[in-house]
């Protein structure tokens, strides 16, 4: 967004969630991110709906409609669509347990299904999550070492 930005386009971030990274954030860190961004002269819309991408004469995208009422159709030039994270958890499937809708599933220890088999970052589902942020690889990486030399 913030490259369209800076390429002289008025720019919009439609979230379909109440809140920016909603896996990663609560409200308050919702609050100061869309702070930020909107500093940067981007516009945030959060809880959007959208119903259609309507295309010009031309054929070319021309407007984004939406079904949250209330709100405006927005006039655009381009849409660009970031869809969010999704485990490639492939190569795990025949080996260990995953969940239906991707990620290898794992314990606390980071162990999975197979107790001698660790995951961690955005191919482990802890908890039901998928943390689709570095920080919390690195804490999962911490966490799966200490516990595989806590017996020697």
């Amino acid at each position: 967004a913030k490259a369209m930005h800076d390429l002289g386009m008025k720019t919009h971030i439609l979230e379909y969630a109440p809140i920016l990274m909603c896996r990663q954030i609560d409200q308050g860190g919702h609050d100061a991110l869309v702070g930020m961004v909107e500093d940067l002269g981007l516009e945030v819309h959060c809880d959007a709906r959208t119903k259609a991408f309507e295309a010009d004469a031309d054929g070319r995208v021309s407007r984004v409609t939406f079904e949250t009422e209330g709100w405006d159709d927005l006039d655009v030039g381009i849409v660009v669509v970031s869809a969010g994270i999704r485990p490639r958890d492939e190569v795990a499937r025949d080996a260990v347990e995953c969940h239906e809708r991707g990620g290898v599933v794992v314990s606390d220890t980071l162990q999975t299904s197979d107790k001698d088999v660790y995951a961690v970052g955005e191919v482990a589902l802890h908890g039901g999550m998928i943390y689709g942020l570095v920080a919390p690889g690195y804490a999962m990486a911490e966490v799966a070492a200490d516990h595989l030399v806590a017996d020697l």
